[in-house]
């Protein structure tokens, strides 16, 4: 009997890839971790912004035979504002249009960067030990690094950039040619550059029709069902109603420090690298606005401090059906660490007197719907600790039979087609087991 713990979309996938016998336990009362919707008032959101973007064939094959054909392609409108400027998406290779001075001091730095390194060295020099913040000085130059890089991922990681590490970039930041940054700042666009030029959305009704797409094909799902104790020895799940079940492997896609947390007969040495390993949180805020056509745009990057959010979306322009008639829909992200909560007014306060401040809310805006999400474990922090730590807890687990996968359970940031294809993966090798 194959056990999965949890059914977002790394536990769903590896349910649908099984050829033998398996069980799902999900803790919650609806499938998808998340990657879920729910509606108030007629304004469907998702938990924060939930786009997919297919790198792998496969994956987009099997979405799009899931969903029965209702996903679109849309083309991004991703922008930055700073400056109270508007400038495309991605910051390095758009900036024309910010003032002058910003504009010339990102451009020769980012030349200055390029003389020194050499562009091949440049995109494939990451070394394991270089921090976050020594590449992007070496990869962007002063210029970009100070009017964004910077001040953006220290917003959104609220860690010193040099105790990130640099091995989580490769497919995640858009690194430009030297033609492009040229190009961007005299006018020429480039709004093809990144891993997103385009993504893929259901027509309607949310994201969350993603997860229980899955569900016609899985055969045990067990809901309400939360672990309270894992017995390595035994090869036992506990869970917290007194129910016990047993198994012979063990895929497991909840966050990997609470999945160390309640297993038994774990050696000190594991438990202590996975005490150490670190994560931000994020403040899902969700509004919905008695006013059509607030913003044209999917989504805007804030790196300036006078905006408590780092990055603000619009439900409504991925599908008309998120959003009544006449009305607007958005997700505001504010990130921050646990122990550091802030009340629920507090934040929506913050958040729409920011919006007004930046133009996008009017003060005499009628908001019918204000709701806030603490997602927990919202991004993995890729530090040394995590370089070392990750690598001997999975060769542990891997030894006793269990199978961490996903975003969390692999404590790594991947996206959804990831999650997909992880599952597919897992369910692969187990299916060879006897």
């Amino acid at each position: 009997m194959i056990a999965i713990i949890g059914a977002g979309l790394a536990g769903l996938s590896t349910a649908y890839h099984l050829k033998k016998d398996y069980a799902v336990y999900e803790r919650e009362n609806e499938v998808g971790g998340l990657c879920k919707s729910y509606t108030i008032d007629g304004f469907t959101f998702d938990y924060t912004g939930h786009l997919l973007h297919f790198r792998n064939k496969e994956i987009k094959r099997l979405v799009t035979r899931l969903l029965n054909n209702r996903l679109i392609e849309i083309k991004r409108r991703a922008y930055i504002f700073s400056k109270n400027i508007y400038t495309e998406y991605p910051f390095q290779a758009n900036t024309f249009g910010l003032p002058k001075e910003v504009v010339k001091e990102c451009l020769m730095g980012f030349i200055e960067a390029f003389l020194r390194q050499g562009q091949g060295s440049r995109v494939k020099g990451q070394k394991k030990k270089e921090s976050f913040e020594d590449w992007i000085y070496k990869t962007f130059g002063k210029g970009i690094a100070k009017h964004f890089m910077i001040p953006f991922n220290e917003k959104l990681w609220k860690t010193p950039l040099n105790r990130i590490t640099s091995d989580w970039v490769s497919w995640l930041v858009p690194m430009p040619k030297i033609e492009d940054v040229v190009s961007g700042a005299i006018g020429i666009g480039n709004k093809d550059i990144g891993y997103n030029p385009v993504f893929y959305y259901p027509v309607d009704g949310g994201i969350g029709l993603l997860p229980k797409a899955f569900l016609p094909h899985i055969k045990n799902l067990n809901l309400g069902m939360k672990i309270s104790k894992i017995s390595l020895k035994k090869k036992t799940l506990t869970f917290t109603n007194g129910n016990t079940a047993e198994y012979d492997y063990l895929v497991s896609t909840m966050p990997l420090p609470e999945l160390i947390r309640i297993c038994d007969d774990i050696p000190s040495n594991i438990r202590l690298l996975a005490k150490g390993l670190k994560y931000v949180s994020v403040y899902d805020i969700n509004l919905g606005i008695r006013r059509e056509k607030i913003s044209d745009k999917h989504w805007i990057y804030f790196p300036e401090k006078e905006h408590p959010f780092y990055r603000i979306g619009f439900p409504m322009n991925f599908s008309k059906s998120l959003a009544p008639e006449g009305c607007s829909s958005m997700y505001v992200e504010i990130s921050h660490k646990d122990g550091r909560e802030i009340p629920k007014e507090r934040l929506i306060n913050d958040a729409v007197n920011g919006l007004i401040k930046a133009g996008i809310l009017r003060k005499d805006d009628e908001i019918a719907v204000k709701d806030v999400i603490d997602i927990r474990y919202a991004y993995t922090i890729y530090d040394r600790h995590r370089q070392k730590a990750v690598p001997v807890i999975q060769k542990y687990l891997g030894e006793k039979g269990i199978f961490p996968i996903g975003r969390y359970g692999a404590w790594e940031h991947t996206s959804m087609e990831d999650a997909i294809y992880q599952g597919k993966v897992t369910a692969q090798r187990l299916n060879k087991k006897v």
